[in-house]
C-alpha cells in the first residue's frame, strides 16, 4: 500500500479500512479544525490493486452538520439491513460514501474521491470496501469517532490531531 500523504504519520489519529484478499483500502487522518469553528477536515486516500488517490483538506462537517461520523454511528446502527444505497457526500463533492447492505450481513462502502479546486485535476477514483454490518461496522464507527469525532480540549484552532 501506498499512503503519500503530505501530513506527519500519527497512526494512532487515523482509520484505516480494508480487504487484505483484494486489496482495496481507504485511509482518513490527520483530522484538523483549519478555520477554529468546529469545523472537521481530513485527507482521505483510496486505493486497489493498480490504483492509489487521495484528496486533502477534505471537509467531513462544518459545525456539526452533514458529518461523516454520523453517518457511519447511524450504519453501525441499522446493523439488520436497509433497502437501497445509502450515501453521504462531502458539500464540497470531493468524498462520497456509498453503502449498499447486501446478502449475509455485508455492507459494501464505496468511497468516491475527487478534487473540487480546479487547479488538482478533473479526475475521480473510486474503491469498494466490504464489511461485515455488526462488530466491524461498529467498530469502524468507533475508530472514526476516536479521530474524526469531537476534539480534545487542548486542540486550538487551526491545528491538526
Amino acid at each position: 500500500m501506498n499512503y503519500d500523504c503530505f501530513h506527519e504519520a500519527d497512526q494512532d489519529m487515523e482509520v484505516l479500512l480494508g480487504a487484505a484478499l483484494d486489496g482495496t483500502w481507504v485511509r482518513l487522518r490527520k483530522r484538523a479544525d483549519p478555520w477554529g469553528e468546529g469545523g472537521i477536515c481530513a485527507c482521505v486516500q483510496i486505493g486497489a490493486p493498480g490504483l492509489s488517490a487521495a484528496v486533502h483538506n477534505v471537509t467531513l462537517s462544518v459545525m456539526g452538520e452533514g458529518n461523516l461520523v454520523s453517518f457511519f454511528d447511524d450504519l453501525a446502527d441499522n446493523f439488520a439491513g436497509w433497502e437501497g444505497a445509502l450515501v453521504w457526500e462531502g458539500m464540497n463533492h470531493d468524498l462520497r460514501v456509498e453503502a449498499v447492505f447486501g446478502s449475509r450481513g455485508y455492507v459494501g462502502l464505496t468511497w468516491t474521491v475527487r478534487p473540487w479546486r480546479h487547479a488538482d485535476g478533473n479526475w475521480t477514483a473510486s474503491t469498494t470496501v466490504v464489511v461485515e454490518a455488526g462488530e466491524q461496522m461498529s467498530r469502524l464507527a468507533a475508530d472514526l469517532n476516536r479521530v474524526l469525532g469531537d476534539p480534545p480540549e487542548d486542540l486550538s484552532p487551526g491545528q491538526s490531531r
